[in-house]
Protein backbone atom coordinates (compact mmCIF):
# COMPACT_ATOMS: atom_id res chain seq x y z
CA UNK A 1 0.00 0.00 0.00
CA UNK A 2 1.35 3.39 -1.02
CA UNK A 3 1.57 6.13 1.58
CA UNK A 4 -0.38 9.37 1.28
CA UNK A 5 1.35 12.22 -0.51
CA UNK A 6 1.18 16.02 -0.33
CA UNK A 7 1.99 18.08 -3.40
CA UNK A 8 0.95 20.98 -5.61
CA UNK A 9 -1.05 19.65 -8.57
CA UNK A 10 -2.01 21.62 -11.74
CA UNK A 11 -5.79 22.09 -11.98
CA UNK A 12 -5.69 20.60 -15.48
CA UNK A 13 -4.72 17.27 -13.88
CA UNK A 14 -7.65 17.29 -11.39
CA UNK A 15 -11.15 16.07 -12.26
CA UNK A 16 -14.45 16.07 -10.38
CA UNK A 17 -15.36 13.06 -8.20
CA UNK A 18 -16.95 9.94 -9.65
CA UNK A 19 -19.99 10.62 -7.46
CA UNK A 20 -21.03 14.08 -6.25
CA UNK A 21 -22.95 14.23 -2.99
CA UNK A 22 -23.50 17.97 -3.08
CA UNK A 23 -23.56 19.79 -6.43
CA UNK A 24 -21.72 23.11 -6.35
CA UNK A 25 -24.14 26.04 -6.21
CA UNK A 26 -22.17 28.86 -7.80
CA UNK A 27 -24.86 31.36 -6.83
CA UNK A 28 -24.82 30.60 -3.11
CA UNK A 29 -23.39 33.04 -0.58
CA UNK A 30 -21.15 30.25 0.70
CA UNK A 31 -19.57 29.73 -2.71
CA UNK A 32 -19.17 33.43 -3.52
CA UNK A 33 -17.49 34.08 -0.17
CA UNK A 34 -15.16 31.11 -0.67
CA UNK A 35 -14.22 32.24 -4.18
CA UNK A 36 -13.52 35.81 -3.03
CA UNK A 37 -11.41 34.53 -0.13
CA UNK A 38 -9.49 32.18 -2.40
CA UNK A 39 -8.81 35.00 -4.84
CA UNK A 40 -7.61 37.30 -2.07
CA UNK A 41 -5.47 35.06 0.14
CA UNK A 42 -5.16 31.75 -1.72
CA UNK A 43 -5.73 28.25 -0.37
CA UNK A 44 -6.09 27.93 3.39
CA UNK A 45 -6.91 24.19 3.19
CA UNK A 46 -5.69 21.48 0.84
CA UNK A 47 -7.92 19.50 -1.50
CA UNK A 48 -8.11 15.76 -0.87
CA UNK A 49 -7.70 13.73 -4.09
CA UNK A 50 -7.00 10.18 -5.22
CA UNK A 51 -5.69 8.69 -8.50
CA UNK A 52 -8.46 8.61 -11.11
CA UNK A 53 -9.07 5.18 -12.60
CA UNK A 54 -11.31 6.67 -15.27
CA UNK A 55 -8.60 9.01 -16.55
CA UNK A 56 -4.98 7.85 -16.21
CA UNK A 57 -2.40 10.41 -15.08
CA UNK A 58 -5.13 12.48 -13.43
CA UNK A 59 -6.50 12.67 -9.90
CA UNK A 60 -10.11 13.11 -8.79
CA UNK A 61 -11.46 15.17 -5.93
CA UNK A 62 -12.44 13.32 -2.77
CA UNK A 63 -13.11 16.35 -0.57
CA UNK A 64 -12.88 20.01 -1.50
CA UNK A 65 -15.07 20.24 -4.60
CA UNK A 66 -16.13 23.81 -3.74
CA UNK A 67 -12.48 24.89 -3.43
CA UNK A 68 -11.57 23.11 -6.65
CA UNK A 69 -14.46 24.72 -8.55
CA UNK A 70 -13.63 28.18 -7.21
CA UNK A 71 -9.97 27.73 -8.20
CA UNK A 72 -11.03 26.84 -11.75
CA UNK A 73 -13.35 29.85 -11.92
CA UNK A 74 -10.43 32.05 -10.83
CA UNK A 75 -8.11 30.42 -13.40
CA UNK A 76 -5.61 29.46 -10.72
CA UNK A 77 -2.81 27.29 -12.08
CA UNK A 78 -2.61 24.67 -9.31
CA UNK A 79 -3.93 23.58 -5.92
CA UNK A 80 -2.27 22.05 -2.84
CA UNK A 81 -3.48 18.46 -2.58
CA UNK A 82 -3.31 15.54 -0.20
CA UNK A 83 -3.18 12.45 -2.42
CA UNK A 84 -4.86 9.36 -0.94
CA UNK A 85 -3.77 6.26 -2.84
CA UNK A 86 -5.80 3.57 -1.11
CA UNK A 87 -9.39 4.87 -1.09
CA UNK A 88 -12.22 2.74 -2.45
CA UNK A 89 -15.39 4.20 -3.99
CA UNK A 90 -17.18 3.47 -0.72
CA UNK A 91 -14.47 5.35 1.19
CA UNK A 92 -15.02 8.36 -1.06
CA UNK A 93 -18.76 8.36 -0.39
CA UNK A 94 -18.15 8.05 3.33
CA UNK A 95 -15.67 10.92 3.25
CA UNK A 96 -18.18 13.12 1.44
CA UNK A 97 -20.87 12.31 3.98
CA UNK A 98 -18.56 13.13 6.87
CA UNK A 99 -17.42 16.39 5.26
CA UNK A 100 -20.95 17.56 4.44
CA UNK A 101 -22.85 16.28 7.48
CA UNK A 102 -23.05 19.70 9.14
CA UNK A 103 -23.86 21.64 5.97
CA UNK A 104 -27.57 22.36 5.45
CA UNK A 105 -27.17 22.35 1.65
CA UNK A 106 -26.87 18.56 1.69
CA UNK A 107 -30.32 17.08 2.30
CA UNK A 108 -31.05 13.97 4.39
CA UNK A 109 -32.43 12.28 1.26
CA UNK A 110 -29.08 12.79 -0.47
CA UNK A 111 -27.30 11.25 2.52
CA UNK A 112 -29.68 8.29 2.39
CA UNK A 113 -28.97 7.63 -1.28
CA UNK A 114 -25.23 7.65 -0.75
CA UNK A 115 -25.42 5.49 2.37
CA UNK A 116 -27.43 2.98 0.37
CA UNK A 117 -24.72 2.96 -2.32
CA UNK A 118 -22.10 2.15 0.33
CA UNK A 119 -24.24 -0.69 1.69
CA UNK A 120 -24.93 -2.10 -1.78
CA UNK A 121 -21.23 -2.01 -2.64
CA UNK A 122 -20.42 -3.98 0.54
CA UNK A 123 -23.38 -6.35 1.10
CA UNK A 124 -21.85 -8.04 4.15
CA UNK A 125 -21.18 -4.81 6.01
CA UNK A 126 -22.55 -4.72 9.56
CA UNK A 127 -24.16 -1.68 11.13
CA UNK A 128 -21.25 -1.24 13.55
CA UNK A 129 -18.80 -1.04 10.65
CA UNK A 130 -20.99 1.42 8.77
CA UNK A 131 -21.34 3.61 11.86
CA UNK A 132 -17.58 3.59 12.30
CA UNK A 133 -16.96 4.50 8.70
CA UNK A 134 -19.41 7.41 8.73
CA UNK A 135 -18.84 8.43 12.37
CA UNK A 136 -22.61 8.39 12.89
CA UNK A 137 -24.79 6.50 15.35
CA UNK A 138 -27.20 3.74 14.23
CA UNK A 139 -30.30 5.87 14.90
CA UNK A 140 -29.08 8.66 12.59
CA UNK A 141 -28.30 6.19 9.81
CA UNK A 142 -31.63 4.36 10.25
CA UNK A 143 -33.59 7.61 10.03
CA UNK A 144 -31.81 8.69 6.84
CA UNK A 145 -32.39 5.32 5.18
CA UNK A 146 -36.03 5.40 6.21
CA UNK A 147 -36.53 8.36 3.85
CA UNK A 148 -35.87 6.08 0.87
CA UNK A 149 -39.20 4.38 1.64
CA UNK A 150 -40.93 7.58 0.52
CA UNK A 151 -42.16 7.92 -3.04
CA UNK A 152 -39.99 10.00 -5.41
CA UNK A 153 -42.51 12.82 -5.26
CA UNK A 154 -42.42 12.92 -1.47
CA UNK A 155 -38.62 12.68 -1.41
CA UNK A 156 -38.53 15.76 -3.64
CA UNK A 157 -40.91 17.57 -1.28
CA UNK A 158 -38.58 16.78 1.63
CA UNK A 159 -35.57 18.05 -0.32
CA UNK A 160 -37.40 21.27 -1.09
CA UNK A 161 -38.22 21.78 2.56
CA UNK A 162 -41.97 21.45 1.97
CA UNK A 163 -42.26 18.61 4.51
CA UNK A 164 -40.56 18.89 7.94
CA UNK A 165 -37.97 16.21 8.54
CA UNK A 166 -39.70 14.64 11.56
CA UNK A 167 -42.95 14.48 9.58
CA UNK A 168 -41.03 12.82 6.73
CA UNK A 169 -39.58 10.19 9.07
CA UNK A 170 -43.09 9.34 10.27
CA UNK A 171 -44.58 9.36 6.76
CA UNK A 172 -41.86 7.00 5.50
CA UNK A 173 -43.25 4.28 7.78
CA UNK A 174 -46.62 4.39 6.01
CA UNK A 175 -47.12 1.71 3.31
CA UNK A 176 -46.27 3.10 -0.16
CA UNK A 177 -49.84 2.69 -1.42
CA UNK A 178 -51.10 4.98 1.36
CA UNK A 179 -48.38 7.63 1.57
CA UNK A 180 -49.87 10.07 -0.92
CA UNK A 181 -53.11 10.38 1.04
CA UNK A 182 -51.07 12.14 3.76
CA UNK A 183 -49.13 14.46 1.43
CA UNK A 184 -51.19 17.59 1.98
CA UNK A 185 -51.34 17.12 5.76
CA UNK A 186 -47.56 16.57 5.87
CA UNK A 187 -47.05 19.92 4.16
CA UNK A 188 -49.63 21.93 6.10
CA UNK A 189 -49.92 20.43 9.58
CA UNK A 190 -47.40 21.05 12.34
CA UNK A 191 -45.09 18.22 13.35
CA UNK A 192 -46.89 17.98 16.70
CA UNK A 193 -50.20 17.44 14.86
CA UNK A 194 -49.03 15.29 11.97
CA UNK A 195 -46.72 12.75 13.62
CA UNK A 196 -49.23 11.37 16.20
CA UNK A 197 -51.86 11.04 13.48
CA UNK A 198 -49.53 9.05 11.19
CA UNK A 199 -48.16 6.95 14.04
CA UNK A 200 -51.74 5.98 14.91
CA UNK A 201 -52.39 4.95 11.30
CA UNK A 202 -49.18 2.88 11.19
CA UNK A 203 -50.12 1.14 14.44
CA UNK A 204 -53.58 0.31 13.07
CA UNK A 205 -52.02 -0.95 9.87
CA UNK A 206 -49.58 -3.24 11.70
CA UNK A 207 -52.42 -4.70 13.73
CA UNK A 208 -54.25 -5.42 10.49
CA UNK A 209 -51.17 -7.11 9.02
CA UNK A 210 -50.75 -9.37 12.01
CA UNK A 211 -54.41 -10.36 11.80
CA UNK A 212 -54.14 -11.06 8.09
CA UNK A 213 -56.44 -8.20 7.11
CA UNK A 214 -54.31 -6.85 4.29
CA UNK A 215 -56.89 -6.20 1.57
CA UNK A 216 -58.22 -2.99 3.05
CA UNK A 217 -54.71 -1.51 3.18
CA UNK A 218 -52.82 -2.82 0.18
CA UNK A 219 -55.25 -4.04 -2.47
CA UNK A 220 -57.70 -1.17 -2.73
CA UNK A 221 -55.66 0.29 -5.62
CA UNK A 222 -54.58 -3.08 -6.99
CA UNK A 223 -54.23 -3.30 -10.74
CA UNK A 224 -53.23 -6.56 -12.42
CA UNK A 225 -49.96 -6.48 -14.32
CA UNK A 226 -50.27 -7.77 -17.90
CA UNK A 227 -47.45 -10.08 -18.99
CA UNK A 228 -47.23 -12.61 -21.79
CA UNK A 229 -47.64 -16.29 -21.17
CA UNK A 230 -44.72 -18.48 -22.16
CA UNK A 231 -44.84 -19.33 -25.86
CA UNK A 232 -44.67 -23.04 -25.03
CA UNK A 233 -47.88 -22.74 -22.97
CA UNK A 234 -49.68 -20.91 -25.77
CA UNK A 235 -48.51 -23.48 -28.34
CA UNK A 236 -49.54 -26.33 -26.03
CA UNK A 237 -53.06 -24.92 -25.79
CA UNK A 238 -53.14 -24.34 -29.54
CA UNK A 239 -52.21 -27.99 -30.17
CA UNK A 240 -54.08 -29.73 -27.37
CA UNK A 241 -57.26 -27.63 -26.91
CA UNK A 242 -57.32 -28.24 -23.15
CA UNK A 243 -58.33 -24.90 -21.62
CA UNK A 244 -60.42 -23.11 -24.22
CA UNK A 245 -63.73 -24.82 -23.52
CA UNK A 246 -63.22 -24.53 -19.77
CA UNK A 247 -62.50 -20.77 -19.87
CA UNK A 248 -65.29 -19.99 -22.33
CA UNK A 249 -67.85 -21.93 -20.32
CA UNK A 250 -66.76 -20.47 -17.00
CA UNK A 251 -66.92 -16.92 -18.33
CA UNK A 252 -70.36 -17.47 -19.86
CA UNK A 253 -69.03 -16.29 -23.20
CA UNK A 254 -71.92 -15.69 -25.60
CA UNK A 255 -70.47 -13.91 -28.66
CA UNK A 256 -67.42 -14.42 -30.90
CA UNK A 257 -66.04 -11.00 -29.98
CA UNK A 258 -66.27 -11.70 -26.25
CA UNK A 259 -64.48 -15.00 -26.86
CA UNK A 260 -61.74 -13.15 -28.74
CA UNK A 261 -61.09 -10.75 -25.87
CA UNK A 262 -61.24 -13.54 -23.32
CA UNK A 263 -58.50 -15.32 -25.27
CA UNK A 264 -56.38 -12.14 -25.22
CA UNK A 265 -56.92 -11.86 -21.47
CA UNK A 266 -55.64 -15.40 -21.04
CA UNK A 267 -52.54 -14.73 -23.16
CA UNK A 268 -51.80 -11.56 -21.11
CA UNK A 269 -52.47 -13.15 -17.70
CA UNK A 270 -55.53 -10.91 -17.28
CA UNK A 271 -58.11 -13.68 -17.01
CA UNK A 272 -59.93 -14.09 -13.70
CA UNK A 273 -57.73 -16.93 -12.44
CA UNK A 274 -54.49 -15.08 -13.25
CA UNK A 275 -55.70 -11.84 -11.63
CA UNK A 276 -56.68 -13.72 -8.48
CA UNK A 277 -53.24 -15.34 -8.39
CA UNK A 278 -51.56 -11.94 -8.74
CA UNK A 279 -53.62 -10.58 -5.85
CA UNK A 280 -52.71 -13.49 -3.63
CA UNK A 281 -49.02 -13.21 -4.53
CA UNK A 282 -49.03 -9.49 -3.76
CA UNK A 283 -50.74 -10.10 -0.43
CA UNK A 284 -48.26 -12.78 0.56
CA UNK A 285 -45.19 -10.80 -0.48
CA UNK A 286 -46.35 -7.60 1.19
CA UNK A 287 -47.22 -9.37 4.40
CA UNK A 288 -43.87 -11.18 4.54
CA UNK A 289 -42.00 -7.96 3.80
CA UNK A 290 -43.83 -5.95 6.45
CA UNK A 291 -43.54 -8.58 9.15
CA UNK A 292 -39.86 -9.11 8.32
CA UNK A 293 -38.97 -5.42 8.58
CA UNK A 294 -41.35 -4.55 11.39
CA UNK A 295 -38.96 -5.72 14.11
CA UNK A 296 -36.09 -3.64 12.67
CA UNK A 297 -38.22 -0.52 12.47
CA UNK A 298 -39.45 -0.95 16.03
CA UNK A 299 -35.87 -0.62 17.26
CA UNK A 300 -36.01 3.06 16.33
CA UNK A 301 -39.43 3.38 18.06
CA UNK A 302 -42.20 5.66 16.88
CA UNK A 303 -41.02 9.06 15.70
CA UNK A 304 -41.71 11.61 18.41
CA UNK A 305 -42.67 15.17 17.47
CA UNK A 306 -40.07 17.77 18.42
Amino acid sequence: MQDDDFRLIPLAEIVEPWMILRVVNRGSVEYLELRDSLGAVGFLNSICVRPCKRKPRKVEVVDGLYRFTAAKDLDLPAAPCIVKYNLTNEDVLAAQIQANALRPETTPVEYARQIKKIMEATPGMRMAELCGRLHKNPEWIAHQLLLLALSKRLQLAVERGEIPLLSAYALARVPPTRQMQFEEQAKTMTVAEFVPMVNAFVKHFKEGVKKGKMDAFLLEDFKPHPHMRLIRDVLAEYDDHQLGALYLTGAQCTTPISAWYLALQWVLHLDAASVAEQRETLLRCQQQKILRTDEDKEKSHDVKPG
